[in-house]
């Protein structure tokens, strides 16, 4: 990829970090149960994103609304139940615990490059595998303990179906995929609504709902979407390992949830992890790409 391409991804994608980032505070300050979360948060960022597409205008997205086929459902069909497994997570864990937990996508994300796009994987990739499971090990410790094995579980569930999500994106890079994300969005609220209460939330809630499914939402997706088609993915990994250092401070800021010692210790053993294994590759293909070029 050009350096311009490299520049385009890595402002795309930190700008929708940045923007997601109020994500999981506004879904506790909202405080709806989790149908009628999902039901707005689906209705609202599907209308946002079906805006964008509009605003966008390009013929190639206004087809692609329009015109399903087998990349399409694929990127509805995972982002859907990951939608409705991040919500559920939010919901039964710390903010912390979801976005460490999630943060460890790349590495899924490489086991499932190897299997899917053939390709392959460094031993240092699997080198932090084994300190990665290692600080998961920590945290489950505790979410055994502290009874939120099943937000932690379904935390992990999110950073699977996150990774298989950015292989997809890869895979079809070729193809705007913004199109699908915002009809997974309305997928997940269908999926919601028969068990939703919609006209249950009061004052501020719909305030930070409509800001959520309307504005930081659809925005956000879009840039994340379109991030790695120009973005290598080492380097959209470590630019997302931003998202668990924002997400847990905002909640921590504004409604005092202070993450456990044992989050702390396996948080940061799996984002230092991380981020030296995107650092060591994202120098690795510079080089390899320099001895070509001489």
């Amino acid at each position: 990829m050009s350096p311009n391409n490299n520049l385009k991804g890595a402002m795309l994608t930190a700008v929708g970090i940045l923007i997601l980032s109020p994500d999981i505070l506004l879904l506790r300050l909202i405080g709806a149960d989790l149908w009628t979360l999902l039901f707005w948060r689906g209705l609202l960022c599907a209308i946002g994103m079906l805006g964008i597409i509009l605003v966008i205008g390009s013929r190639e997205g206004i087809r692609r609304l329009i015109t399903i086929r087998k990349p399409e459902i694929q990127i509805i069909s995972v982002n859907a139940v990951m939608h409705i497994f991040f919500v559920l997570a939010v919901q039964e864990t710390s903010a912390a615990n979801t976005l460490v937990i999630m943060s460890i996508s790349p590495l899924f994300g490489a086991i499932l490059s190897v299997l899917v796009l053939r390709e392959k994987v460094a031993n240092r990739t699997w080198y932090a595998s084994t300190a990665v499971f290692i600080g998961l090990a920590i945290i489950f410790s505790q979410s055994l303990v502290g009874g939120t094995i099943i937000g932690d579980a379904s935390a992990l569930l999110v950073s699977i179906l996150l990774a298989t999500n950015f292989v997809l994106l890869r895979r079809y890079r070729s193809i705007s995929m913004i199109p699908a994300v915002g009809w997974s969005m309305f997928v997940t609220a269908l999926i919601a609504w028969p068990l939703a209460t919609p006209m249950s939330m009061t004052g501020l809630s719909w305030v930070f709902m409509i800001l959520l499914g309307l504005a930081i939402l659809p925005i956000s997706t879009a840039l994340i979407t379109l991030g790695p088609r120009y973005l290598p993915a080492p380097e959209v990994g470590l630019i997302m390992l931003v998202e668990p250092i924002l997400g847990p401070l905002w909640v921590w800021l504004v409604i005092d949830e202070f993450p456990s010692i044992e989050t702390l210790i396996g948080g940061a053993t799996i984002l230092i992890t991380l981020t030296i294994l995107s650092i060591r590759t994202i120098t690795q293909n510079k080089n390899t790409v320099q001895n070509k070029l001489q």
